[in-house]
């Protein structure tokens, strides 16, 4: 099934589980034989393929051994420096700054104290 961004995170995380079951199949590989080239246990590789929680490693781990880990790229894309911005002087960010923590007043007319 096609992930669109709006499904809960059960159905997506049953959806990588099944896609990798699925690529792990293909390969004419064994929960077991991915396990061991993965160097998770057999248990976390169920736990993967039925959907459960697991580390965001342990998850790396499978995709490098499916030879699927360049695929990130598409999934979170390096942010890019458009010609436009450098015209316009603009820096790419590197962090978010928290204006302080200023308490919201009341708002007051100009003459009022």
């Amino acid at each position: 099934m096609k992930i669109y961004g709006n499904e809960n995170n059960v159905f997506i995380l049953n959806e990588i589980g099944n896609r990798i079951k699925e690529t792990r199949i293909a390969m004419s590989l064994k929960q077991r034989e991915l396990a061991e080239m993965s160097g998770i246990s057999y248990s976390t590789m169920q736990r993967i393929e039925s959907g459960g929680n697991v580390s965001i490693e342990q998850l790396l781990n499978v995709l490098r051994s499916l030879s699927l880990l360049e695929n990130i790229d598409y999934l979170i894309p390096e942010q890019e420096i458009f010609p436009s911005m450098i015209v316009n002087n603009v820096k790419k960010k590197k962090r978010v700054y928290n204006k302080g923590n200023k308490k919201e007043t009341e708002w007051k007319w100009g003459d009022e104290e």
